[in-house]
């Protein structure tokens, strides 16, 4: 009994083992590479110090509405962006002023920051 339990033993460390150091082809990716959704896409963080309510749109070749960020309130949003361009922020306060932002030039993979001031003709994008 005791020899059987440990070829059993044995057989179930082997079979963790093998799955252990497998690994999927989608896990290994070459860091030079393009490919990649990370590496299509930008990231923007958003920093509301207005006391109201924000929406935020991405003004490039066309617009998109990234979304709503609450008064004093922290967002971050991910945008497909597969190439080098110019990026401008429109910002608009819940019954309040619209406001356009300083253009950063923004490439697929990082990351801009848009701090919302109050009043909102301070704010400012910067990579």
């Amino acid at each position: 009994m005791k020899r059987r339990l440990s070829c059993w033993t044995c057989l179930v460390a082997a079979v963790v083992a093998v799955a252990g150091c497998s690994s999927s082809r989608r896990d290994l990716s070459n860091p030079f590479e393009g490919g990649g959704a990370a590496a299509q896409s930008i990231r923007i963080n958003v920093q509301n110090n207005n006391f109201n309510e924000a929406t935020v749109r991405a003004v490039a070749r066309i617009e998109r509405r990234l979304g709503v960020v609450s008064g004093n309130g922290r967002e971050s949003f991910t945008l497909n962006w597969p190439t080098v361009d110019d990026l401008r922020i429109r910002i608009d306060i819940l019954a309040g002023d619209r406001f356009t932002t300083n253009r950063v030039s923004v490439g697929p993979g990082e990351t801009v920051f848009l701090t919302i001031a109050n009043p909102v003709y301070r704010s400012l994008l910067r990579r």
